[in-house]
């Protein structure tokens, strides 16, 4: 069930990274909802659990209100705990007590991303550095786990994160930039779901 609910979740993802990099929000009301439901179908209940803060954080991203950005930000940093919690319940391991210069690179991208955006957070600069830690956070237990498709999902779930941050603190406007936000976003959610398959 989950393997077909994946390949729904394929055609949903692309659909809406389409409408995204076209910038067509309106239909995206439909999509962008859907995302994280389907991909719920079928998988063990921790997962289940990060991929519904996970929806709820797309649900309020729908939003342009600061409300609503510091809603988004919530469910995030609530999916990104739910997250380490599931992937830790996972056998195997191990890999950064093996090798912890593999977290260097995960570490000095948050370093530099925090000492650039210091003076542009202003007052969300507290929230921004503890929403960052928490997805630094999952993201070294993502790769901690042994597994390639896992230490993928975190690793992208970092650039989908940067990019989000650069754009609405940084100034950073890339062309296509929601598309590559949502396409490195819903790959890293799928590939954190599928490590178990």
């Amino acid at each position: 069930m989950a393997r077909r609910a994946t390949f729904v979740y394929a055609a949903v993802a692309a659909t809406d990274t389409l409408l995204a990099a076209s910038g067509r929000d309106r239909e995206r009301r439909l999509t962008k909802p859907l995302l994280m439901p389907v991909l719920m179908v079928g998988r063990d209940r921790p997962v289940q659990r990060a991929l519904a803060f996970g929806g709820a954080g797309d649900v309020a991203l729908l939003g342009s209100t600061e409300g609503a950005f510091t809603a988004g930000l919530v469910s995030f940093l609530a999916g990104h705990v739910a997250w380490i919690v599931a992937l830790r319940q996972r056998p195997g391991g191990g890999r950064l007590r093996r090798k912890p210069v593999l977290a260097v690179p995960y570490v000095a991208a948050f370093g530099a991303l925090n000492a650039f955006l210091w003076k542009r957070t202003s007052k969300d600069r507290i929230p921004v550095i503890v929403y960052s830690g928490a997805l630094l956070a999952m993201a070294l237990t993502a790769l901690d786990a042994d597994s390639p498709k896992t230490a993928a999902g975190g690793a992208r779930f970092l650039v989908s994160d940067t990019l989000l941050a650069l754009e609405k603190f940084g100034g950073l406007h890339l062309p296509a930039h929601e598309g590559l936000v949502m396409a490195t976003y819903t790959s890293a959610q799928a590939l954190l779901a599928a490590a178990r398959e």
